[in-house]
């Protein structure tokens, strides 16, 4: 047999890639209070440049009726409305994925992006949230 080349190792998040031009996760936050209005705050991951594709929001820890929430470039929902404040409703439990509509693709060069819960749900939930996007950062 054929030597296949060299050995790879395969990790998980953050993504190590070869090219900045790839589809990869830029922020994430496990365990979002859905329950409390406000902001919590997403670090950018090794990015100086980049524009969000989509954002996803999973493993709510109950069915949310009530809560909505969204993603910004600045504080209390303040800045570029990544995607607009919206219901949250389509998560009715931890095995559900919810991809938000992204309002903005534009080049952002923050290092913080903010999911803003602008309602909260009215009883104890948490969420994950994934954003991803493409690394603008020259290489």
């Amino acid at each position: 047999m054929a030597n296949p080349g060299p050995a790879s190792v395969t990790s998980s998040h953050p993504s190590n890639l070869g090219t900045n031009q790839a589809l990869r996760l830029l922020a994430v936050y496990q365990g979002v209070n859905l329950n409390a209005t406000g902001d919590t705050v997403l670090p950018i991951i090794n990015s100086s440049s980049y524009s969000v594709k989509t954002v996803v929001v999973t493993n709510a820890s109950i069915s949310l009726t009530s809560a909505a929430a969204g993603l910004f470039t600045a504080p209390s929902a303040g800045g570029t409305g990544i995607v607009a404040n919206a219901a949250l409703s389509a998560l009715t439990g931890p095995t559900v994925v919810s991809e938000r509509t992204v309002a903005s693709t534009a080049v952002q060069t923050g290092q913080n992006l903010y999911f803003n819960v602008g309602t909260a749900q009215g009883a104890a939930a948490t969420g994950d949230v994934y954003v991803y996007g493409y690394d603008l950062t020259a290489q």
